[in-house]
């Protein structure tokens, strides 16, 4: 779906030497335009003029407005701005461009405007080296219609250093500054100057000033002061209804408010809330907040002592309960420490211990006072005091049980002592000494065996 204007909107110029025909009055907006959108109007004038916003159709304009004229602005520096550019050479006349939006909402509004002038002036500029390019396209030819077969091989040296001569880079460059000028040539150039909007609008759609916005402001803040006032009221005097219904309704229909309660208490409990119901219906009416809240407090501090002792009859025992049953699971949860995690320290396991001994000594003794104590009175112990008890033993265990194992260490193996220098001495000498021995045993067995010989010899001699 496509948003479209309600109404159609005319855009209306005056000022001097501004003319009254189709181009003063002019639709800006037709009906049902596409909204959002963003337009300018361009008008040729070189002074400063009005400009004016109203509804195309005079006879359809919005609940309670009487004019068809909902905005006028002032356009101001066009004069000044004609006057500084006159003495220059103006390609055609100078023109004011008006530029307007209009918001998703249907509002619209001139949001800026500024001058357009336009000249036309001479300006130097390089001036194209034509000569340069024509030898370079003539010699480029030559080289050419040049064959191979029609030149001897000396003709063609001499035309390429002739070439080169020619086409050197400092050849080229001289005749580039030689031949480089400037010429003139029309060049035109556009000015936007930024135009002063001021708006003059009154009635329903001027702007409203600094000092009536403030006073608003003040009002307002003012007025949400009493709105709040008048809302904190309306809480309170049915936050105090309520309790009066409530409460009367629990003492009548729980026979358990009879137990923690007395007659004369009851009575007098109930009397304070008639007397209070009386008055809210009557003087209470048009009472303030505070009132009602000073009413709302006396009768809780008559209320609230009888059914705190009534939550604490069944609060009390179930806390009692839920905490002898942790601590018979907590027996276990240190058993469980022992078998599978040894590494805990044995005097964190003891403390938690300690603490859960503690912690059953002070319930059985506080059981043992509330038994002895009457039930109209205030309790000995809160089952609140007993939860913050568990909760804090809970803590205690947990970080016992969150301790890590230890790593395990790794030995390193032993380092190997060094050999001395003597040892690795005596070791060689002995090892070089053995084969000394042997070869000594071996000249002994020869010297032996020689001896030997000899002996036998002489035997065959002395037979023969």
């Amino acid at each position: 779906m496509i948003d479209g204007s309600s109404y159609g909107f005319v855009l209306q110029l005056d000022g001097p030497d501004i003319l009254k025909d189709e181009n003063t009055d002019m639709l800006l907006i037709p009906r049902m335009k596409k909204m959002p959108i963003k337009l300018f109007r361009s008008i040729k004038h070189n002074k400063d003029f009005e400009a004016s916003l109203s509804y195309d159709e005079a006879n359809e304009l919005p609940p309670g407005v009487l004019s068809s004229k909902f905005a006028q602005y002032s356009v101001l520096g066009l004069t000044e701005t004609s006057e500084k550019y006159a003495a220059r050479n103006l390609s055609s006349p100078i023109k004011a461009n008006l530029h307007f939006s209009l918001s998703r909402s249907g509002v619209i509004s001139l949001d800026r405007a500024e001058a357009v002038i336009e000249i036309t002036e001479w300006v130097e500029v390089p001036r194209k080296n034509t000569t340069l390019e024509n030898n370079t396209t003539d010699n480029f030819n030559v080289s050419i219609e040049t064959s191979p077969g029609n030149t001897s091989q000396d003709n063609a040296e001499s035309l390429s250093s002739d070439d080169d001569a020619d086409f050197s880079p400092d050849a080229t460059k001289g005749k580039q500054d030689t031949d480089i000028n400037t010429e003139k040539i029309l060049k035109k150039k556009t000015f936007r100057v930024p135009l002063k909007v001021v708006e003059k609008s009154s009635g329903p759609g001027s702007v409203i000033s600094k000092d009536s916005f403030s006073e608003a402001k003040i009002r307002l803040e003012a007025l949400d002061k009493k709105d709040a006032e008048r809302r904190r009221t309306a809480e309170l005097k049915n936050s105090l209804e309520e309790y009066i219904y409530s409460t009367r309704e629990k003492i009548e229909d729980n026979a358990e408010v009879g137990k923690v309660s007395s007659e004369e208490e009851r009575s007098f409990f109930e009397e304070k809330l008639s007397e209070v119901q009386e008055w809210l219906y009557t003087d209470g009416e048009d009472a303030s907040a505070s009132e009602f809240k000073e009413r709302l407090e006396s009768l809780k501090a008559i209320g609230d002592p009888i059914f705190f002792r009534l939550n604490e009859l069944t609060a009390r025992p179930l806390a009692c309960e839920h905490a002898r049953l942790y601590l018979n699971d907590l027996q276990k949860i240190v058993n469980n420490w022992e078998m599978n995690k040894p590494w805990l320290p044995k005097a964190k396991t003891e403390e938690v211990l300690s603490e859960a001994e503690k912690l059953r000594n002070w319930l059985e003794e506080k059981e043992e006072q509330q038994k002895r104590t009457s039930v109209l009175s205030t309790p000995i112990f809160t089952s609140e005091e007993v939860y913050q008890k568990v909760t804090k033993l809970q803590d205690k265990v947990a970080s016992v049980n969150r301790i890590p194992k230890p790593k395990p260490k790794i030995e390193k193996p032993p380092k190997e002592e060094p050999v001395s220098q003597e040892n690795s001495t005596g070791t060689s000498n002995n090892t070089s000494g053995e084969p000394t021995s042997e070869t000594g045993q071996n000249t002994e067995d020869s010297v032996d065996s020689s001896h030997t010989g000899t002996d036998q010899e002489r035997v065959v001699h002395d037979e023969l």
